[in-house]
């Protein structure tokens, strides 16, 4: 790798590790109702995108096995 490569990487890395500090600073800053918040909002995002996708691979799967159609016909014997 060229010094100048070498250069941009440890650049890159040193600002995600600022990066990581300073978002490690702002959540210790939170109150801690705002963070129950924020985890709670994720987990219900969360679940949301999990029930989607599961009722979309259930309509999937309906859709390769159609229902077949039953006729019933009634015959009357007493003419």
């Amino acid at each position: 790798m060229g010094q100048a490569a070498a250069r941009k990487v440890t650049e890159i890395e040193e600002a995600r590790q600022r990066l990581e500090q300073d978002l490690r600073e702002l959540e210790n800053r939170m109150p801690a109702a705002l963070r129950s918040v924020k985890s709670l909002v994720g987990v219900l995002l969360g679940s949301a995108v999990l029930a989607l996708v599961l009722r979309r691979v259930r309509s999937k799967r309906s859709d390769r096995n159609p229902a077949a159609e039953v006729v019933v016909r009634i015959v009357r014997d007493d003419e």
